[in-house]
């Protein structure tokens, strides 16, 4: 397709990208959920787009910023969203030229090292034979029925605090992080990002406190029947505190009006055999998506990470 040029992104550039992601996949996303996602304020995102002669958007491969721990270090990664191009260029060569000018401008062990994501059906397929993406594994998706809200004892065994709280938060991950040593870095800051200031989706914060401090803490979100525990962090010591927490979300949900419960979760085979424990089941992810990496860093790759990587919903943007 002739007169196609390809840039990173302009300040400016924004009401043209959300345009056409509405455009693409049907949706009416507000410029405060765009806002949301990219934070500009605080990170300086990895966006490329395919314009034509009038500057209309039309292809966008975009990476948000994300802390990652990869075997003890700290490095920020690429997760790629709002991936697209418009139907006028389907058939064309305008969305691989796009990630090929991405990978050729950002992509390298000092500016991007890895790039990670979810694709399923079609988009796995494509990426993996056209993007040069890696498998990692597929998405260890759990479920159960919801169930009646147990009564508690007061004051007897871990008790669930509801609120979010950075510093809380930030005690857990020092206590908790060296059972993740591949991982999103889930301090305080991260949590807040995350599932604070999102205009479109409500989330309840869960702390479990057992001796004087925080043993675990999820992040629930209702959507239809069903309750979401999107994230947890645990510091591998209280089995009682993921029964505490698990007898929440059963609160939660008929509070929600909810019927079932699920939630993503590999990585932590202690915490798997927790959930198998009270009643959670591993079964297929209904959409079949799987995490794949592309690296940019030759020290990097997906050998290191298919095992171990820690993995819950709030790794990827669906929540």
């Amino acid at each position: 397709m002739s007169d196609v040029t390809y840039r990173p992104y302009r300040p400016g550039d924004e009401s043209a990208i959300n345009d056409g992601f509405n455009r693409v996949f049907g949706l009416s996303r507000s410029m405060a959920e765009w806002h949301w996602k990219y934070a500009l304020e605080t990170t300086r995102p990895w966006i490329m787009l395919a314009l034509d002669g009038e500057e209309r958007v039309l292809a966008s491969y975009s990476a948000i910023v994300v802390p990652m721990r990869l075997g003890g270090g700290e490095i920020n990664v690429g997760q790629p969203v709002d991936v697209y191009s418009v139907p006028e260029v389907r058939g064309t060569k305008v969305f691989t030229a796009c990630y090929e000018e991405f990978c050729s401008r950002f992509g390298g062990s000092h500016d991007l090292p890895l790039i990670y994501g979810f694709p399923g059906g079609r988009h796995y397929v494509m990426g993996m034979k056209l993007l040069n993406y890696e498998l990692i594994r597929s998405v260890g998706y759990w479920r159960r029925p919801a169930r009646k809200p147990r009564v508690r004892l007061p004051l007897v065994g871990p008790r669930v605090r509801r609120g979010f709280d950075a510093g809380s938060v930030d005690d857990l991950w020092r206590r908790a992080s060296h059972r993740y040593p591949y991982a999103t870095v889930r301090d305080g800051r991260w949590f807040s990002r995350r599932f604070t200031g999102r205009a479109s989706v409500g989330y309840d914060h869960l702390a479990v406190v057992a001796w004087g401090a925080v043993r675990a803490w999820g992040v629930a979100t209702a959507s239809g029947d069903t309750l979401r525990l999107a994230d947890l962090v645990w510091d591998g010591e209280s089995a009682g505190s993921l029964a505490a927490l698990d007898a929440e979300l059963d609160a939660l949900a008929a509070r929600r009006g909810c019927v079932k419960v699920e939630t993503w979760l590999s990585g932590d085979a202690e915490a798997e055999r927790k959930l198998e424990a009270l009643g959670w089941a591993r079964s297929p992810e209904p959409s079949d998506l799987h995490m794949v990496i592309r690296s940019f860093d030759s020290r990097i790759g997906a050998r290191e990470m298919t095992e171990r990587f820690y993995l819950t919903m709030g790794d990827a943007d669906l929540v």
